[in-house]
């Protein structure tokens, strides 16, 4: 019976530290909201923000190569506005009113935060900055991953 509760803790113990792993980047929120005359949606997702890269990992080289290798002559730029970004305090980026419709993007504690309200609908994205930071990454990688594949021979 002691054995079963020790072979119980340990699994309960690497559940726990799995799912502390995968949200340990914070969480990705996306909140759509639609203003229809006859009926109206809201759709709310939240998820891992580590899923992201994750989810990029998977994608075949040969579909990112052309992006990662466009994206790869601006890595320096890019990896210097996020550094930057994620070190700077909460600011506003963009704010933009119309009539009819508002665009607000913010930087909010480690989070990058989209809101556009029109109105047919709302629409609210928040992003952390290090999940931005290691999706990029993974995408400017893929063309050296293509690359290394390219040139293996299985025989």
């Amino acid at each position: 019976m002691v054995l079963l509760g020790k072979i119980a803790l340990g699994m309960f113990g690497t559940v726990a530290a799995a799912a502390g792993l995968i949200c340990s980047e914070g969480f990705i929120e996306v909140n759509v909201v639609t203003k229809q005359p006859n009926e109206q949606h809201h759709i709310v997702v939240i998820a891992p923000a580590m899923l992201v890269p994750i989810a990029a990992h998977f994608i075949p080289p040969d579909k990112l190569d052309h992006g990662a290798r466009e994206l790869k002559q601006y890595m320096p730029t890019v990896r210097a506005a996020l550094e930057g970004l994620d070190e700077a305090d909460d600011v506003t980026l963009v704010d933009v009113t119309e009539p009819g419709e508002h665009v607000l993007v913010k930087k909010e504690g480690g989070s990058v935060t989209v809101n556009v309200v029109d109105k047919d609908e709302t629409v609210y994205v928040s992003t952390p900055i290090r999940a931005i930071e290691s999706t990029v990454e993974q995408i400017a990688n893929a063309s050296d991953h293509a690359k290394n594949t390219d040139s293996v021979d299985f025989q």
